[in-house]
């Protein structure tokens, strides 16, 4: 996974919100410049990223998170995939078996 550049994700992310720059710097209660700082920051302090999750309603961490996952992370993870995968095929199968005793129950009547 690429490395993550987080000031590009943060504009990334105000701009997809539709946020000003001076909006973002009154919500963060810092100047102008500040927020163009951080848009050219490769890293940033935790703080300033969860304040910047909550204002942004975004979870920044996340990206660190897919970057740094452990071995036994990411088989729990395929698992769960795989779980989930066996779920949707049995919920597909009863609900072919449902449309079938429909149209049974439909001939009978």
């Amino acid at each position: 996974m690429a490395k993550v550049i987080i000031g590009q994700e943060i504009k990334r992310i105000v701009k997809k919100r539709g946020i000003t720059v001076e909006e973002l710097a009154q919500a963060l209660n810092v100047s102008k410049p500040n927020v163009f700082d951080i848009y050219r920051r490769e890293s940033i302090d935790t703080g300033l990223l969860e304040r910047l999750c909550k204002v942004l309603n975004y979870n920044f961490f996340k990206s660190y998170y897919l970057q740094y996952q452990t071995e036994p992370e990411k088989e729990t993870i395929e698992l769960y995939k795989e779980q989930v995968d066996f779920l949707k095929n049995i919920i597909h199968e009863k609900e072919e078996l449902y449309k079938v005793l429909i149209k049974v129950i439909e001939k009978k009547a």
